[in-house]
């Protein structure tokens, strides 16, 4: 099902809602997953296919899926405090409809890859009112974030530069990567949080979930790193014969894994 969750004045944005293909709850966890593309592209299809098999097994397990879309960077308007609020006015818009779409939103599990896991750890780690214009009424129970960028201003974790300008476009930009970085809000009360990272991967580099796994750990929070040797951005082979240590569909089955054991089973 495609549900418009939102309009602005240059474009509707949408949501595909794929419903469980067992109903095994009362009321459905909801896995909801953020698309990548560095701020400036991004397509909800893609991340279902990216995240396919997450998606099959844990539908199979009873969950709801949504994945959704945001204001991009490349319209020449767009700013990076644009794309937060289109985030959480999506999960606004599934939680005012939980009831009908049958979704539990007190058992949410975030999900993203690159760009889309840097707006699921915000969407995590933050409350809404500093982003939109919406109170926090779901509960995060996991954020599994592949490759994420974590700290915006710190040149040492990424090779985003020319990504992160247009996303900074109109803002001031030392302050607004601060306040938009998902490092500057660990808290011992961030959700459990599933890191995943490939050590050959020369867009978002390893250092950045690095730099977050330690972190957490040190206020305490609940967290697990996964890095995948050798592996690229999307966790492929990116060294002539050089297998990953963990390949995609292994990662996906560490994502399914980490739903399934942070959600309530009432």
């Amino acid at each position: 099902m495609i549900i418009t969750y939102k309009r602005t004045d240059e474009t509707e944005l949408k949501l595909t809602f794929l419903p469980p293909e067992k109903e095994i709850f009362e009321s459905a966890p909801l896995y909801f997953i953020i698309p990548g593309g560095g701020w400036h592209t991004e397509s909800r299809q893609s991340m279902l296919d990216f995240s396919e098999e997450s998606v099959s097994a844990l539908r199979n397990q009873g969950f709801a899926v949504v994945s959704i879309d945001y204001r991009v960077t490349d319209d020449g308007t767009t700013n990076m405090y644009d794309i937060l609020e289109d985030c959480f006015d999506a999960m606004a818009y599934v939680c005012e409809n939980s009831k009908k779409l049958g979704i539990d939103t007190e058992n949410v599990i975030l999900s993203g890859h690159s760009a889309g896991a840097h707006l699921a750890l915000m969407l995590g780690y933050c409350n809404p009112e500093k982003f939109s214009k919406n109170e926090k009424n779901y509960k995060v129970k996991g954020i599994a974030a592949m490759s994420a960028p974590t700290a915006l201003y710190d040149k040492s974790t990424n090779n985003l530069s020319d990504s992160l300008k247009k996303a900074f476009r109109n803002c001031e930009y030392d302050k607004a990567a601060k306040e938009t970085s998902p490092i500057e809000y660990v808290t011992m009360y961030c959700p459990p949080t599933l890191l995943l990272a490939g050590t050959s991967d020369y867009l978002v580099f390893a250092k950045s979930s690095e730099m977050l796994y330690k972190q957490l750990l040190e206020n305490n929070a609940e967290t697990e790193m996964v890095l995948s040797v050798c592996g690229g951005h999307s966790f492929e082979k990116v060294h002539g014969n050089i297998m990953p240590s963990i390949k995609m569909e292994d990662i996906q089955a560490k994502i399914t894994a980490f739903a399934l054991s942070h959600i309530s089973k009432n």
